[in-house]
């Protein structure tokens, strides 16, 4: 038996077990090494898809959301145990589970994008209560109820259109992955967040976009579609790229 025998083999061992954070972690290891041969590559991410069935089984069950084990997803050291549980904290009652809540957002191991998605989430309940928060390597305090989210959607969403209205008929790739970047480095950036320098924001996530291509594109390329101040977007691309 060679080694991607084994790896199948405990990999199928895994998912019978329920251990599908372990699972996960093994596959996500090895999808990440430089070369996978095909047809292992297809069997890992048929793994994927029924352990993410399985998840989204065991954290709905008969149509009664299962919070506890919602809650547990979120804990995980899986990123995409933390996303998939992400999806479905809006549908439990959280004023129920506020210790829970609590001990979440002072986890260092998860992302702040998931933690911004927690406050939006108590927001959209109307939970007004202090939270302690560790963000960013620093704790913090927090009241979701006193967070702007519409008032910054909004600005994201305004960026977003000024990224439409300038490269996306030319290249609709860079455009969905400019859009990408600028809604997570909202997620990931609430404790410095500002809605000022629109423009400057925009011409910085269209760059960037284009830089992960590995192009390289001058600020005067922007200007083709709209003005903005050149050092003030630099300084954003700086700031952006420290925080990928």
């Amino acid at each position: 038996m060679n080694f991607y025998d084994e790896l199948i083999a405990e990999l199928k061992e895994l998912v019978l077990e329920n251990d599908f954070e372990t699972a996960l972690l093994k596959i996500n290891q090895e999808l990440s090494m430089p070369y996978v041969p095909s047809d292992i590559e297809e069997q890992l991410m048929k793994f994927k898809v029924e352990i993410f069935e399985k998840i989204s089984n065991k954290a709905s069950n008969n149509n009664n959301l299962n919070a506890d084990y919602i809650l547990q997803l979120l804990k995980s050291d899986d990123r995409e145990q933390q996303a998939f549980g992400i999806n479905f904290l809006n549908k439990i009652n959280l004023r129920d589970k506020l210790n829970e809540v609590s001990e979440i957002l002072l986890l260092k191991k998860i992302d702040n994008s998931i933690k911004t998605l927690i406050l939006y989430t108590l927001k959209e309940q109307e939970i007004n209560k202090i939270f302690d928060v560790s963000y960013s390597g620093v704790q913090r305090q927090w009241n979701p109820f006193e967070i702007n989210f519409d008032d910054n959607f909004k600005f994201i969403t305004e960026i977003d259109e000024v990224i439409s209205k300038s490269i996306e008929n030319e290249n609709p790739g860079i455009a969905h992955d400019a859009k990408m970047i600028n809604i997570n480095f909202y997620l990931n950036n609430l404790d410095n967040f500002n809605t000022m320098f629109l423009n400057e924001k925009a011409a910085a996530f269209i760059l960037f976009a284009v830089e992960m291509l590995e192009e390289k594109k001058e600020m005067s390329y922007i200007k083709q579609w709209f003005d903005f101040d050149e050092e003030k977007a630099s300084e954003l691309l700086k700031e952006i790229k420290g925080n990928e």
